[in-house]
C-alpha cells in the first residue's frame, strides 16, 4: 500500500477547489494516508457522482489514515489518475460522505512522487448522479443569502432598493422574486443588490 504524508484537507460534501477555501473551513492536517491510483474514467465517477465502494476496499483502507493530534479516520484515503488527486472519506456502508481536493503545490508534489506506482481496479456503484455546478462556491453563498433576504424583506424596502439599483420607482410590487430573477441576468446589479442587502439585513449570516 502506498502513502502520502502531511498534508492538508478540506473535507466537504462537495469538494472545493483550493482557490475557494475559506477561513472558516475545519481543514485537516493528514499525517499518513493512503493513495490509489485508478484511470480517469472512474476518478471522474468519483468526482461527479456520490458512489459506494465495495467491503474488500473497506477493509484495505480500515484505519490506515492517521492525523497529527494522534487520532485516525475509520475510512479515508487518496484517489488519483495522471493529473488529479481527490480525498475521500467514506462511511461505514462504503458510501463516499466527504470530499477533498488538495492544495495546488501539494498536489503536484505527490503527483509526482507516485508516478511510477501501478493502477488499481476498485469496484464502485454510483448511488446516485450530482448534478454538475458550474456557479462558484461564493456564487452559490450569494444566490442563497439574496433569496433568504427576499422571501421576508418589506415591500417598502424592497421599492427603496430597486430605486437604488434603477434610479426609477417601481409602484406595483406583484412578485418580488420576478424582479430579482430578472436581476440575475445582469450580474453587476445582481452583486449591488446583494452589497446593498448585506448593508440593511438585520438577521446574522
Amino acid at each position: 500500500m502506498n502513502y502520502v504524508y502531511d498534508i492538508y484537507l478540506n473535507f466537504n460534501k462537495t469538494a472545493y477547489d483550493f482557490f475557494e477555501w475559506e477561513k472558516n473551513d475545519k481543514i485537516t492536517h493528514i499525517k499518513k494516508i493512503p493513495i490509489y491510483k485508478i484511470n480517469s474514467k472512474f476518478f471522474r465517477l468519483i468526482v461527479n457522482n456520490n458512489v459506494k465502494f465495495d467491503i474488500m476496499f473497506l477493509k484495505k483502507i480500515y484505519n490506515k489514515t492517521e492525523l497529527f493530534r494522534n487520532s485516525k479516520i475509520e475510512y479515508a484515503t487518496l484517489l488519483c489518475d495522471e493529473n488529479n488527486i481527490i480525498g475521500i472519506i467514506l462511511n461505514k456502508d462504503g458510501i463516499g460522505t466527504l470530499k477533498s481536493f488538495l492544495f495546488i503545490d501539494e498536489e503536484l508534489e505527490v503527483l509526482d512522487e507516485i508516478k511510477d506506482i501501478k493502477k488499481e481496479n476498485i469496484n464502485i456503484k454510483i448511488i446516485n448522479k450530482n448534478k454538475i455546478e458550474l456557479k462558484t462556491r461564493n456564487d452559490i453563498k450569494i444566490e442563497k443569502f439574496i433569496n433568504r433576504e427576499i422571501n421576508n424583506i418589506d415591500p417598502n424596502k424592497f421599492k427603496y432598493i430597486y430605486y437604488e439599483l434603477f434610479n426609477k420607482k417601481i409602484n406595483n410590487i406583484y412578485n418580488i422574486k420576478n424582479y430579482t430573477s430578472l436581476l440575475l441576468k445582469d450580474k453587476l446589479k445582481y452583486k449591488r443588490l446583494y452589497d446593498i442587502l448585506k448593508i440593511t439585513s438585520t438577521s446574522k449570516n
